[in-house]
């Protein structure tokens, strides 16, 4: 009898594991066949952003088609506005399945702080339109930026009027951050629903990202799309095998550490990550430490846990003193806030929020962990920062302000953290319109007491 449960066992776990497997398949290996596509001849897909110092430098990237043999670039301002200084670049062609487009970068440097430019960029004899961007001053003092979760928005979708009311909110912003998934699939498509979707933001307001897994063609080993790279000319001062992936920038009185978190798929990959995340710690005077990643490592969603991340990460996170660990992919909002000396080991260290802008939207999972939650909306979210203290605003979609706090840092380096947000409204934790369709009555009732389990525990 013993020998045929053994053999039963022995024979049950693969055919287990192929029906998962194929359940699972198309969701881990299958890659959309990409629409075919025609780059524009125009300059197109331009955006700003820096790789150096970012008081005297920025880059400019763009997009042509592959008839162009050079990309040109114009600038004048500065000390001398009507001196005007012609940058030459080489195309660099990425096909792919659907097509073929030329990229163009322009490394800008020597730029003075404080003093304002405009510039134009060109492919072949095609010229753009006139754009202008300022150099802020290199102080200790007040300023401010704008952070954006998932976008993953559909071709002709609604994300561009959410980036917009989050710049008109915050027009002062030093840059603006995305935390990967911009967007649905490494399509040119969806490439372009981005771009249009930040309009004239991107060639005015540097752009810092980290990329995501839907940035990623799905596989065994998963890819980065090679435009993401191309879009994106960020420090090459991350693990030799992340270069410009994961990397960190320093502006003000913050160093800002990107994480490619979809990229860690390997032991390996984990280690090298670990190893020079605690390097870079290591080496931080900053005043504050941001970190900003796609996978969280406190899940919002239900059924979802990235604990090899907290494995990885959080007592890196600990020891040397992160503020703020911002964070995307889950489709819906949370926040973990620090709590000094906490009994609950999760509520000490940063400050964790998760956060999307996506109109794809997905349930929350109500832990007990998260101080603040909410779904069936999208959100943006205002920062600012001085040598005090760290400032969090999130807005809904519609403009509503719905969770807001601060981190306070004395002389010392002890912090402390002060809410203001609003009460969490029942309006924001109720289950969206696909886990209503899909799932039984007793489901919802389940959902619906976590919903009060949580929403009782917060009173406490």
């Amino acid at each position: 009898m013993k020998r045929h449960i053994k053999k039963l066992i022995w024979f049950g776990i693969p055919v287990l594991i192929a029906v998962f497997v194929w359940w699972r398949w198309d969701n881990w290996f299958s890659n959309e066949p990409e629409p075919l596509y025609v780059s524009s001849p125009m300059p197109d897909r331009i955006l700003l952003s820096w790789s150096g110092d970012p008081f005297n430098s920025r880059d400019v990237t763009w997009q042509g088609d592959t008839l162009a043999k050079e990309g040109s670039l114009q600038i004048s301002g500065g000390s001398n506005p009507a001196d005007t200084i012609l940058y030459r670049s080489s195309p660099k062609i990425i096909r792919t399945s659907g097509g073929a487009a030329s990229y163009f970068r322009v490394a800008l440097t020597k730029l003075l702080p404080g003093q304002a430019y405009r510039y134009r960029v060109a492919n072949g004899p095609n010229w753009s339109d006139w754009f202008t961007f300022k150099v802020d001053k290199p102080t200790n003092g007040a300023y401010s930026f704008i952070y954006i979760g998932d976008v993953q928005d559909s071709v002709n979708g609604v994300s561009g009027e959410l980036f917009h009311r989050a710049y008109a909110n915050q027009p002062d912003a030093a840059f603006m951050m995305f935390i990967g998934d911009m967007i649905e699939r490494p399509h040119d498509a969806y490439w372009g629903v981005w771009f249009k979707s930040g309009g004239t933001i991107f060639q005015t307001l540097p752009i810092i990202a980290s990329p995501g897994n839907h940035e990623y063609y799905k596989g065994l080993i998963q890819t980065l799309d090679n435009r993401w790279m191309a879009h994106f000319p960020f420090p090459q001062n991350g693990p030799p095998n992340f270069l410009g992936r994961t990397c960190y920038w320093d502006y003000q009185n913050t160093r800002y550490i990107s994480i490619d978190s979809n990229g860690i798929q390997t032991i390996p990959s984990a280690l090298e990550h670990r190893n020079w995340l605690k390097s870079v710690l290591e080496s931080t005077h900053q005043r504050w430490i941001v970190v900003m990643m796609h996978h969280p490592l406190y899940s919002t969603s239900r059924g979802r846990d990235y604990f090899y991340f907290r494995w990885l990460f959080k007592s890196l996170f600990d020891k040397y003193n992160v503020d703020l660990v911002l964070q995307g992919h889950d489709h819906a909002y949370g926040r973990l806030a620090h709590i000094e000396n906490s009994e609950d080991n999760q509520k000490q260290g940063p400050v964790y929020v998760v956060t999307h802008a996506s109109p794809k939207l997905y349930d929350v999972g109500f832990s007990k962990k998260m101080d603040m939650l909410a779904t069936n909306t999208q959100m943006y979210q205002l920062l600012d920062v001085t040598n005090d203290s760290i400032r969090c605003r999130t807005y809904t979609y519609d403009g509503t302000f719905f969770d807001g706090f601060t981190i306070i840092k004395n002389g010392s380096g002890d912090k402390s953290v002060k809410e203001y947000a609003p009460l969490n409204s029942d309006k924001f934790l109720q289950p969206t319109k696909s886990f209503i369709r899909k799932s039984s009555e007793k489901e919802l009732e389940k959902y619906k007491n976590d919903m009060q389990e949580w929403e009782k525990s917060k009173l406490k």
